[in-house]
Order: structure tokens, then C-alpha cells, then sequence
């Protein structure tokens, strides 16, 4: 099969280093920027321009859909124009990659795929409706999908070394609420299963199943690397110096449910022990 993977960042190449372990006819990726390798295809696309087309997909292609709705816009245009030029046609599979914010703040409480969608901020629920456009374009079409909802991306070059060095406050920990984690790794792991699984119509939370403070995370890539530990401060002091992207992630708190990962996708996760993933990421 051909592996599309549409909208090329820094899953997408995690996921082009791990083909090796894989099976499959051809990896095709679409990217902004000019690339060069051996054994992948890389065609320019920009999937905000009018005048693309999709004929390098065929019905043995299996899609990746990774690339981040645009800012400027309600709702998700990029995605819409992209499922519009893909039509009818019959594919393998299409898997998107989605957020875990999609759930919105449920205040540390566990949410599992059924829980209620209630989006805070615009990022979010541009997700949601993205979701939506992904599971009507495949009832339309009688075309598979896949939705991962992610939460937040650690890995190599993703670790907030500089934030720690430059002395950037954090929350103090009685005051930070739980995040959810996953290894890039170990996402693209999943994301390799999705596309060889015969797994059609599900949606998963994805995670290392550990969830922890914002600030208790600091604190294990300060323990690993000997650095020292940026002050903390008050959620009400950082209202006052935090970005309104950074507070809207320490605004809202929820812990994934992932035994239906663990169910379909077991022994994906190697990194639950986020010490063991910091290592990893250096």
C-alpha cells in the first residue's frame, strides 16, 4: 500500500523514521517545503492554495491527515478543501490527528471517548468540527477512518530545556492541574497500527496512561538533566505574565481513559515512565 502522509511536522517525521519496522509499497509526503530523501516521495502541496489536486492518491493509499486547522479561519478549511478534492474516491483508510482538548476542561476528572465534547478554546473546537467533517466525508463515501485524540507531544527537540534555563516561572504544583503526555515515539507507533489494523470507524485517547502536573513534569527533566528549577509562582500571578495559549492549557484539566488504546493498540506505549521518555528525547 501507499502511505500518504498529509501535512508533514514533527509526527511525520518521527513516523518516516520508524517505516523501517513496517510493511508497506511506497510513503508519499506532502510538504511546504522542498525535501530530499532515498526512500520517500515528497511532493510540495500547499493545502491552503485553491488549485491542488490529490492524483497521487489511489485506492490502495492508506492517509495520515496531521496538518493543524488554520488560525485565521472558523472551523477547519484547510481539512474541508482537502476532503473535497480527494471526492469519492476509495481508499484504504484515512487517520486523523486530532486533540485531546476537544474535551475541555473536566477538572482532573477521567473522560473516555464517549465523554461530552466541550471545547474551550478556538484550536479545540476547531478540532471538533474537524472530527465531524472526517466521520460525514466517510459515511458519504463508505471510506475508513481512524481519529486519535492526542494530548500533549514530548520528544526530542520538544522538551522546554530553554524555558528551565531562561528561568520562566511555573505554576506552583499544589496549583497545577493534570496533563496528559505522549512519547512522539510512541504516537507514531499507534499511528503505524492504525494504518496496518483492519481497526475501521474508531475514535481512541491516546496517552502513556501517567498522567501529571505541568510543574511535576519540570521538575523530572530538571532531576534528569541537573538543571535548576524555574520559580513558582501563583495561578493568579500567572495570569499576569503567562500567554493566553499557555493559560488556556493550565485552565483545563482531564484524565485520559486509554484502555480502549490499550485494548486495540497493546505494547505501543514503551515510554509510561515520563523519566524513562525524557532520556529518551536527549
Amino acid at each position: 500500500r501507499k502511505i500518504v502522509l498529509a501535512g508533514s511536522g514533527y509526527l511525520g517525521a518521527c513516523i518516516v523514521r520508524l517505516a523501517g519496522n513496517y510493511t508497506y509499497k511506497s510513503i508519499l509526503e506532502y510538504s511546504r517545503t522542498p525535501k530530499t530523501s532515498s526512500n520517500i516521495e515528497y511532493i510540495h502541496k500547499d493545502f491552503d492554495e485553491e488549485n491542488y489536486h490529490l492524483d497521487e492518491i489511489t485506492e490502495r493509499s492508506s492517509i495520515i491527515y496531521m496538518a493543524p486547522p488554520r488560525q485565521d479561519s472558523n472551523g477547519d478549511n484547510r481539512l474541508q478543501n482537502f476532503l473535497r478534492k480527494l471526492g469519492d474516491r476509495k481508499i484504504c483508510k484515512i487517520t486523523y490527528i486530532s486533540t485531546s482538548g476537544v474535551y475541555g476542561d473536566h477538572n482532573d476528572r477521567v473522560v473516555n471517548e464517549t465523554s461530552e465534547l466541550k471545547p474551550i478554546t478556538a484550536r479545540a473546537k476547531k478540532r471538533v468540527a474537524a472530527e465531524k467533517m472526517i466521520k460525514e466525508y466517510s459515511s458519504i463515501t463508505s471510506n475508513n477512518y481512524i481519529i486519535l485524540r492526542v494530548p500533549g507531544i514530548y520528544g526530542p527537540d520538544r522538551l522546554p530545556i530553554n524555558r528551565i534555563i531562561n528561568e520562566e516561572p511555573v505554576v506552583l504544583e499544589k496549583e497545577s492541574k493534570k496533563t496528559n503526555l505522549i512519547h512522539v515515539e510512541d504516537l507514531a507507533r499507534i499511528s503505524w497500527e492504525c494504518l496496518n489494523s483492519n481497526i475501521k470507524n474508531e475514535i481512541f485517547n491516546v496517552s502513556d496512561g501517567c498522567p501529571i502536573t505541568v510543574t511535576r513534569f519540570y521538575k523530572e527533566i530538571c532531576s534528569v538533566l541537573n538543571l535548576k528549577m524555574p520559580p513558582q509562582i501563583s495561578m493568579v500571578e500567572a495570569q499576569n505574565c503567562f500567554s493566553e495559549k499557555r493559560l488556556s492549557f493550565l485552565k483545563e484539566s482531564r484524565i485520559l481513559d486509554i484502555s480502549k488504546m490499550e485494548k486495540y493498540f497493546p505494547y505501543m506505549v514503551r515510554y509510561k515512565n515520563v523519566r524513562k521518555g525524557i532520556k529518551a528525547s536527549l
